[in-house]
């Protein structure tokens, strides 16, 4: 039985962040990928399909695009898992769809009501729109809330005398368009606090210590002064088949990793450790770390991942 070498911990933290500087070239983290989805569960509000629904879900869209953000349509990445064009749906509905879809895999999801009506004045024959849109940001994976924010009470233009459906769709919707121009620029403001980088030094094991045979001949990012920046994201990591002291080995190489925010244990057996683990890093570059992780201990094994699920599992060998 392969048994962890006797080091500390701040060996581990070191080798750990070597890790990460032969693993990954300096670059930038790129911006999550975002649907819009609107909740139109209430019978109050305006449902899918509607133009001035419409109206709205492409202006939110845009100016996120715009922002530089990665927004994706959802019936062009949902249609072949679900039926198009539901109407009525609850937000527990809209989570489901956006977690099922894999390609490509969403990261956010903004979820979006609209209210609209027409008021009379109680003083006159003047009939004014009025228009209420709520947005809030949601993580698609772990469920945490990213930001939310609403816009209404606004005095807006009373409609013309004689105006027909036509003309009230028409007007509301363009006024519900400049709305929802408002909450999405509220709402990726927010998503910038939240994907703010940080500095690497802040996050895994302090790299600009390392030996250069471990560095390899790069110095690391962290020693560069690159930022973790990018969504703080959740994953499952299953260690399967290690001995108890590879499981505390591995758990302080990932401790180490550039990036790691925070890690929990889930579950454990003899056979097998669970972790809730938060990261700054996209799954490609978790994936890779892990593997040379696995290389660093020289225990033979394989890392599969899943929606948002690593499994290490160890190869037993003679």
């Amino acid at each position: 039985m392969l048994r962890a070498p006797a080091r500390t911990l701040a060996t581990f933290a070191l080798i750990g962040g070597a890790l990460i500087g032969l693993a990954v070239p300096v670059a930038a983290q790129t911006r999550p990928n975002i649907v819009v989805m609107g909740e139109d569960a209430d019978e109050d509000s305006v449902p899918r399909g509607n133009r001035i629904f419409q109206r709205v879900i492409a202006e939110l869209s845009e100016t996120m695009n715009l922002r530089g953000y990665n927004v994706y349509d959802e019936t062009a990445v949902a249609m072949g898992i679900t039926q198009a064009n539901r109407v009525r749906r609850r937000d527990a509905e809209l989570i489901e769809v956006a977690r099922a879809v894999q390609n490509p895999p969403l990261d956010v999801v903004a979820v979006f009501q609209v209210y609209a009506a027409a008021s009379k004045s109680g003083y006159s024959d003047i009939v004014r729109p009025e228009v209420r849109i709520p947005g809030r940001l949601l993580n698609v994976r772990t469920g945490q809330s990213l930001g939310a924010f609403e816009v209404a009470g606004l005095q807006l233009p009373p409609l013309p005398q004689g105006c027909d459906r036509e003309c009230l769709l028409e007007r509301v919707g363009a006024e519900a368009k400049s709305i929802a121009a408002d909450v999405a620029t509220a709402l990726t403001a927010k998503l910038d606090g939240v994907i703010a980088p940080r500095r690497g030094a802040d996050a895994g094991a302090p790299a600009n210590t390392l030996p250069n045979a471990l560095a390899g001949a790069e110095p690391p990012p962290a020693a560069t002064g690159e930022s973790c920046g990018g969504l703080p994201t959740a994953y499952v990591v299953r260690l399967s088949g290690f001995s108890a002291q590879e499981v505390q080995a591995a758990e302080e190489y990932m401790a180490a990793f550039r990036c790691y925010e925070h890690h929990r244990p889930v579950r454990a057996s003899g056979a097998t450790a669970e972790y809730w683990y938060e990261t700054r890093s996209d799954s490609a570059r978790l994936g890779r770390n892990l593997r040379l992780m696995l290389e660093h201990m020289s225990a033979p094994g394989q890392v599969q991942f899943s929606g948002n699920t690593f499994v290490v599992s160890r190869v037993a060998t003679r």
